[in-house]
Formats: C-alpha cells, structure tokens, sequence
C-alpha cells in the first residue's frame, strides 16, 4: 500500500510539472499572438497546440480556448469571443446548444477550423447537396473505367506503369478465388486458427481520441485475444482484428503475379531530390529472388457488424484482398487538393517531397454525416469509388486519402500487405519472375514475419535501422568486431523489452550468439566473431528478433511479458524451396515482350500546382 501511495504522489507531482509547463508555453504564445495584434483565428492559428504534433492532446483546443478567456475550466461564448472569434461559429458548434463547448465540440471545431474560416452559416436552411450524408454524397464519383481488371491480369509492367507511375487505385476483382483463405468461415477460423492471439483496435476508428477504446479496454485491458476468444465475444462490440497475419495463414492467401517485379535490386533514394535518384537496394533477398517486391508488413483483419475508418493517407503502397463481405472505397489525390485540406497532424504531408512524407495523416470528418457547410471545399473535389467485393484485392497509392466502409454486416475477413514507395520496377529482373501464377503471401519474405504467438510484430523499429544504430555505436566503441557490451546496450535502452523481461541477461547473450555465429573470425578456442562490416550478412529476419525486443520505446500493450519469434531457417527453406520450384516450372516459359518503359515516378504534383507553390 506504501507503495501504491508513492507511485501515486510521484503520478500527482509529474502531472502538475506537465500543467504547469503547458500553461506557461500557452502564456508565450498568448503574449507574442496579442503583440502582433492577432485575433480570431488567426489567435488561434498562432497559439496551435495541435498542428504539427505527432501525438496530440485531444483536449489542447478546449484548453486553449479557456485559457485565452477567464480560465475558469468550462468554455462559453464570452472565452470565444476573448479570443474574437465569430458569435454564430460558436454556436454552430455548440451542437447541443447547452452554452456549453464541450472537449469533443473544441476538438472538432478545431481540426475544422481552417474551412470553418469561410463557411457560409446562411446555406443552414438550404444545406448544399450530400450534407451531412455519407462520403462523397456531394457529387458522382470519377469513372472507375481502366481502375478494375478481371483475370488474366497485365503484365506487372503495364500495372506499375499505370497505378504507380500514375498515381491511381485498382481494384483486381476475384484476385483471391480459388485460393484456401476464401473458405475461412467462422467454423474455419475457431477450429483452425483460433489458437492464433491477435492484436485489436475499436471497428470506429477515432483517431486522435482515446475513447474509441471503452469497450476494448473492458473486455481485453491487453488489447489482445486469440482468434477463437475474439469471435466468442465481439458481438456487438467496438473492437475487431487488426494484427499481424501469421505464417500459417499466410500460406493461404494468394499474392497476385501482377504486383510482383519492384526490384530487390534497386530502389529510390529519398536522400535525394524528386524526381529522386536510384540506389541500391536497402533490403536484398536472403535468396537472391531480385524479382520478389519487399513487403514490409502483412495484416489480418477480422470484423462482423459496421466498421469503418477515417480518412487518411498510409506512408506505404497498400494492397488489401477482402475474403468476405463487401466494402466501399473512397480514393482523392492529396496531391492534387492539399492547399484546401486541413490536416489532423500538420506537416506530415511534404508535396514536393513525399518519400520524405513524416508520417501518416488525416482530414477530420465524421464519413457517415460529413458536414459539407464546414468542409465546403470538399464540394469541388473529384474522387474514385471502388466497390471491393469477397475476393477481390484493392490498391492503393501511397500518400492517397483514402476511406473504406464495410457494407454488410456479416463477418469481414481480410489480408493486407504493404511495400515501401521507394520500390521501382526494373525490366530485367522482372525477366526472371514466376508470373503465369500466384504465389501464397507466405513466400515472400515479409520483414517482420509472425508465428501466430509471442510478439505481434506490428509498428516496432525497422531491423535494418536497428543495424544502423549498432553500427554507430560499434564505430563510437572503436571495436572493430561486434562486443556482447555493446549489443547489450543496444537492446536494452528506454522501456526495451530486454530491458526488463525475466532472464534478460540469457536471453541477450544467446541472441548475441546466433547473431555473431554470422562473422568470419573464430578465435583459437572456436568463438566467433562478427566484424563491423559483417553486420549485413546477418539475416534480417534475425536482427527483426533485436529490433523489436530491443525497441527503447517498448512493447505495445498487446505485447507485454511476450517474446518476438522470429523466422526460423526451417520456415525460411520452405519458403525458398517453395518459390524454387515454381521457378523450375516457369524459367522456360516466354515471357512478354517490353513495351513503354515504367519511369518509377514517385512524386505527383502538377505543372500547374508546382508553378502556384512556387509564387
């Protein structure tokens, strides 16, 4: 109990230190806005405790409004007008009309307020077409003429020349039939996979605030089930699967050939300017298969009743193949329409650099009743709608805003799979892949591969920075071969997981064996030593195992007290002697002749957008 009540007190102090450090930062930015003689919302542009932050206080615009006014904890009119901001906004988003703006009013109107600026609050008695009606009610979508394909599929050439190069969105209809994973019924998965644990999230992403998870936090506090306990009690529940698909099931699922050949060769350099230079590529095959496009992440997504997401860009190209159920995509080009957008985060989206886009990003909405007398500027913006139905597996772009909407309200099984935007298709090595047929997800060497137990390796540091890291701090060290001291400290800084995890110093050293077991240089005795230059001949796989266990910012909750298992030699010759013999099959087949080459464009802004930036 002595020691509940410290933690407590240490809790309390820490808290005010916080309070007291976010007022006195407000005080600043209060004195230097009324210096400059700024009011309304250019008060509150200048006093942001939002913009640009990678993990915003969902209650920062409510403590911001009340702090410009008599600082008396509540929001009124007269704290809104301290600030000089119009009386009917107010009241506009004042939606209960109790006098009152409450924190989810504040938060609103605040991720609003850049089009909130010009709204015409007279279009209130004769709201403009699609208000307050679901996602791109305000006019017809685009033609999704040329975005849909039917087998056979094009050469991977014509696909990456079109949506890549392009910068447009793709639905492979039926790109999953005939494949094992479009019989995971309920009865499937409880009696096949319902040993696998899972990672959850709430159906109703709310992104930004955290009481999207009351449910989650009720029944699973640890965010995690396995698969059978899962479907046992989410009925009617805020949470679904969104986690890591595991090897076993992996196998099941088909990777279409038309999205096979981005290099293992080469890919783009983000050091440099767009339209950006090659260089060699970051994450070779352990195999050699130079035709293999790396994916970085491979999901699992498992729902029943209504789910859906917000609108948002993923940093990643994305391609996700739905096994049941039926959704509604909505695609616009960012690129196209940023000026008129205001972001959740702020300065994540980089137009005329978007390899070197920070993070992801949103736009706030709510898609089932989008307020198109706030979002006025969404009225003029074209988008594609692409209907994604059982077996059928949608693309898309990396950067593009994006929204899916489940539209049934039966169970929802889905496998999702990523590649980074510096990929590029290469006409030789794509010469040399297996494209007459599919192969399972499973084959391809996904960065951070899951056994369906342990660690769910989802959202942990990339492996090959890990080696970075390492390598700085051998050459800190002036060591020339890798020390246990040194890796030591590499895995066990911040909140690591070996940090803190019973038998830590074991299990340190017996990844540090397997790891050096890869150096060249063995000591009279037998040990084995790997060199600083070495540190690349260690599979990725392996050092996947360090980088997640050795994360200074430390496990997710779903992933507390669990240990990564990482991709054994055993399963990685499966897959390899797998992907071989297809080769055998195919090496003699021809292959299609080339045609207009893929320019691996990777940045979208137009001739005419580029030139009005630069006035």
């Amino acid at each position: 109990m002595v020691r509940f009540r410290d933690a407590f007190k240490t809790f309390m102090l820490m808290w005010a230190q916080f309070a007291i450090g976010q007022s006195a930062s407000l005080e600043r930015r209060l004195k230097a806005a009324k210096e400059r003689g700024l009011s309304g919302y250019d008060l509150i542009d200048a006093m942001d405790v939002w913009y640009g932050s990678n993990s915003p206080d969902f209650k920062g615009p409510y403590n911001q409004l009340d702090f410009i006014g008599n600082r008396d904890g509540r929001v009124t009119l007269d704290d809104w007008q301290a600030a000089g901001l119009p009386t009917d906004h107010f009241h506009y988003f004042d939606t209960n009309g109790d006098g009152f703006m409450s924190v989810d009013e504040a938060h609103s109107w605040h991720q609003q307020r850049k089009p909130a600026r010009t709204m015409n609050l007279s279009e209130v008695e004769n709201p403009p077409v699609g208000h307050l009606k679901p996602m791109g009610s305000w006019k017809a979508p685009l033609s999704s003429e040329g975005l849909e394909y039917r087998k056979p599929y094009p050469h991977p050439r014509e696909f990456w020349r079109k949506h890549m190069d392009g910068y447009l969105p793709a639905n492979l209809k039926g790109a999953q039939h005939g494949w094992p994973s479009m019989n995971w019924t309920r009865e499937e998965l409880v009696k096949r996979f319902g040993w696998v644990d899972a990672k959850l999230e709430p159906k109703v992403e709310g992104r930004g605030n955290d009481t999207a998870y009351a449910d989650l936090d009720s029944i699973a506090p640890s965010h995690r089930l396995n698969v059978s306990e899962y479907l046992r009690l989410e009925e009617g529940k805020n949470m679904y699967v969104v986690s890591i698909i595991p090897q076993q099931m992996a196998w099941e699922v088909a990777q279409p050939a038309v999205l096979l050949c981005g290099s293992r060769r080469n890919q783009l350099n983000r050091d440099t300017k767009p339209p950006y230079k090659k260089k060699t590529h970051e994450y070779p095959h352990e195999a050699g298969f130079d035709w293999m496009t790396h994916v970085f992440e491979a999901n699992l997504w498992i729902a029943t009743g209504y789910t859906r997401s917000q609108f948002h860009y993923d940093k990643e190209w994305n391609v996700n193949c739905l096994l049941s159920g039926t959704k509604r995509w909505i695609f616009l080009d960012p690129f196209k329409y940023d000026s008129d957008l205001q972001w959740s985060r702020g300065r994540k989206f980089r137009p005329r650099d978007p390899l070197n886009n920070a993070w992801t990003d949103w736009v706030y909405l709510d898609p089932d009743r989008v307020d198109l007398i706030v979002q006025h500027k969404l009225r003029n913006m074209d988008y594609y709608e692409l209907i994604q139905e059982a077996g059928d597996c949608i693309f898309i772009p990396y950067a593009m805003l994006h929204q899916v909407q489940k539209l049934d309200d039966g169970m929802q099984v889905a496998a999702s799979w990523m590649f980074l935007p510096e990929s590029i298709y290469e006409e030789e090595v794509c010469k040399e892949a297996p494209l007459q047929e599919d192969l399972p997800l499973a084959a391809m060497d996904t960065l951070f591969m899951y056994s369906g137990r342990g660690l769910i390796p989802q959202g942990y540091q990339d492996p090959l920075n890990f080696v970075n890291k390492l390598t700085r701090y051998m050459a800190q060290s002036k060591e020339e071969y890798l020390s246990l001291e040194t890796f030591t400290k590499a895995v066990t800084e911040g909140d690591a997981i070996l940090r803190s995890i019973r038998n830590s110093k074991k299990k340190i050293k017996n990844l540090y064996k397997r790891i050096s077991a890869f150096g060249t240089e063995r000591s009279e005795a037998g040990q084995v030593w790997l060199s600083r230059k070495e540190l690349r001949r260690v599979p990725l796989r392996l050092w996947a195992k360090a980088a997640a266990e050795g994360d200074d910012e430390g496990p997710l909750p779903c992933d507390r007290g669990q240990e990564y298992q990482d991709c054994s030699d055993e399963e990685f010759k499966k897959m390899t002697d797998f992907v071989r013999a297809r080769l055998e099959t195919a090496k003699h087949e021809e292959q299609p002749t080339s045609a207009e080459p893929v320019l691996n464009r990777r940045s979208y802004l137009t001739p005419k957008r580029k030139r009005k930036e630069e006035l």
